[in-house]
């Protein structure tokens, strides 16, 4: 098993640093410079979407599950759900229209996991659900000849690609855990991950590790490229199931091999992103980074999630600006197909995802729940009521029924096109481009809503957002409940804060590492500044809080993990430097840090600091746009970097 180390450059400056650059969390500006900040997210406009609005997205997945399963009057639609008597399960087409609909194992797991997982995020019991148990049918997609689920069933692994087959794998994985009482479902998903750790094996064994495939046959036991694709982020999402079969069986070699996986996506040349299986990269990072002593790039790793970096999918990213008269802002899809692509099942996805992350790293905490917000937002633009119908891929249907109109309401678009047809934007998708379907509705894609629908809700301020920042996560660890507040607002904003249970906590935060509130019962009020989060893990009541290491517990019950962010003061990106200039560092800690390591970089070159100050004389470079990298090491050995773009005339 190897372990991440700092990466410094061939000369180390040791540096006894004085305490003026150390500061705890604010300067004496009041700038908050704890943040790590995410390049595209600081590319909105504003902190608010411009048109914001409040989803009630949990609503919008039960009002789903009614209509798919039939529950609402006047009961199940054969254009959305049919009963597969040849597998002894239930089938959902991927589209409103599919030319696949009621045809036996032309089903996907994609929808109908998800669909079955969104539900039950949202409330629903999907194991006894009016007599019928949908979360045991679920077996159906479980191939035993060949160890694995697959997303169809009765399927084959022969012919399927990584994502199709890894992302229903931790789909039925988090049913798995909703469910423990379904035992069969249980023992198929270890019997997955097994089969998944002999892939990895060899994948990882056959001369020099490689994840970069198409596929995997289990039934040859070997990887394979079609000659068109790859798709490299395969080793994330195997990571995420061997991590959570080593939480379930504690078995070494399901821990050994997830820090395999994860240094090769820490190492690969470029950005893996190939589909959802990215998104999870982040947050396994930086659990692994608190638990195990690893020291992933979670700058680095977010970015590729992020920035349409994309080696094997070029363009695939996270959009930001204003398409006609919609913000697009945080969703997910292609940056560049088309001017612009978002896709549905791709945003609610990444919220799922990537939202654990701000509890192992409370960093992020300010970016991502901006993110969250404007993406929240910005998603409603998917479903039909809320736009133009002009713009709308429906407005072509010849005589559409009253039926489909309501269809509409609550399954969504599969995505926003920039423009099509002279309209921007358009919403749609691909199926009635390609003839796959009559409709671009989108039931897959409507199938996970209920992510959103777990994640988020309002408070008494208008968009300050509560996210549930343990949901989502494929974890059998114990937690206390724990959430993200951010306050994008310009002051100082009071929320009214409900607790959870019925006992008395304490309200401790993370990003500060205090307690805020003590001796909680039913609500109270909790100020957060402007354009700053809080996250908050409700504790039992006068329950000590002890620091093992960099990390901090309630009796034997994770709550944070100690970090510290370096950045440059006063210099900003862009700026037009001349002639000798001063770059000096900031160190922000939640837990009284302290520089030990530091370099400047510039063109490859290292300069010396003294202090945490560094004199550089544009004239000793060549004149143009430079990189000026930071990166330094603290006396807890905890690692980071900070870049900025400057201009040496």
């Amino acid at each position: 098993m190897k372990k991440r180390t700092f990466l410094g450059i061939v000369v180390a400056i040791i540096l006894i640093m004085a305490t003026s650059c150390l500061v705890k969390i604010r300067r004496k500006d009041g700038v908050n410079v704890f943040y790590k900040r995410i390049a595209r997210i600081t590319s909105y406009a504003q902190t608010t979407p411009g048109d914001y609005k409040y989803v009630d997205y949990a609503a919008l997945a039960r009002a789903y599950d009614a209509l798919v399963f039939g529950t609402a009057a006047p009961g199940k639609s054969s254009l959305l759900f049919w009963t597969d008597q040849t597998h002894q399960t239930f089938g959902i087409p991927a589209y409103v229209g599919d030319r696949r609909t009621g045809q036996d194992g032309a089903q996907e797991a994609v929808t109908t996991a998800a669909a079955v997982y969104s539900a039950t995020l949202v409330g629903i019991d999907k194991a006894d659900q009016n007599g019928t148990n949908y979360v045991r049918m679920l077996n159906a997609y479980f191939n035993p000849a060949e160890g694995v689920f697959l997303n169809n069933p009765g399927g084959s692994s022969a012919d399927a690609s990584m994502w199709y087959m890894l992302y229903p794998a931790i789909l039925f994985a988090q049913v798995a855990l909703q469910y423990p009482e379904e035992t069969l479902l249980r023992q198929n998903v270890l019997t997955t991950i097994e089969s998944w750790y002999k892939a990895y094996e060899v994948m990882y064994n056959n001369g020099e590790p490689d994840f970069n495939y198409t596929g995997f046959n289990f039934l040859t036991n070997q990887p394979y490229k079609n000659g068109i694709w790859t798709e490299p982020d395969a080793a994330v999402g195997i990571a995420v199931l061997l991590y959570f079969g080593y939480e379930l069986t504690g078995a070494e070699k399901y821990l050994d091999a997830t820090i395999n996986l994860l240094d090769y996506i820490d190492q690969f040349f470029g950005s893996p992103l190939y589909e959802v299986l990215m998104y999870y990269a982040p947050a396994l990072m930086a659990k692994v980074n608190a638990f195990h002593g690893t020291a992933y790039d979670l700058d680095k790793a977010i970015s590729r999630v992020f920035d349409g970096n994309s080696i094997p999918r070029g363009g695939w990213g996270s959009l930001v600006g204003k398409w006609g008269d919609y913000e697009v802002n945080g969703l997910f899809g292609s940056i560049t197909d088309g001017g612009g692509y978002a896709f549905t099942m791709n945003t609610f996805a990444a919220a799922g995802a990537l939202a654990p992350l701000v509890r192992y790293d409370p960093r992020y905490a300010r970016d991502i729940g901006q993110w969250l917000l404007h993406a929240s937002s910005n998603a409603r633009y998917f479903y039909a009521p809320e736009t133009k119908r002009e713009n709308q891929s429906m407005s072509r249907l010849a005589g559409h029924s009253e039926e489909l109109d309501a269809i509409a309401k609550v399954v969504p678009y599969e995505g926003i096109r920039k423009q099509s047809g002279g309209k921007e934007p358009w919403f749609g998708g691909d199926p009635t481009v390609y003839g796959w379907a009559t409709t671009d509705l989108s039931l897959y894609s409507g199938a996970h809503a209920g992510i959103f629908g777990a994640l988020l809700a309002p408070t008494n301020r208008e968009g300050i957002l509560k996210v549930d920042l343990l949901a989502t996560e494929l974890t059998v660890e114990k937690a206390y409940p724990t959430y993200l507040l951010y306050n994008p607002h310009a002051t100082a904003q009071e929320v009214i804060y409900q607790v959870q249970g019925t006992e008395p906590v304490d309200l401790y935060d993370t990003v500060t590492n205090k307690v805020v509130q003590r001796a909680v019962l039913n609500e109270t009020k909790i100020v957060i500044p402007a354009d700053a989060a809080m996250v908050i893990v409700e504790i039992p009541a006068n329950t000590e809080i002890v620091r093992r290491g960099l990390n901090n517990y309630a009796g034997d019950v994770y709550l944070s993990s100690n970090r510290s962010t370096v950045s440059f003061k006063g210099l900003k990106n862009f700026t037009t430097v001349k002639g000798r200039f001063t770059v000096e560092l900031v160190l922000a800690s939640n837990f009284g840090d302290e520089l030990a390591e530091a370099h400047l970089v510039i063109d490859d070159q290292v300069l010396p600091l003294e202090g945490n100050k560094v004199r550089v004389n544009t004239r000793a470079f060549p004149r143009g746009a430079k990189k000026v990298t930071a990166k330094v090491k603290t006396t807890h050995g905890l690692s980071d970097e900070v870049s900025m773009r400057l201009h040496f005339e």
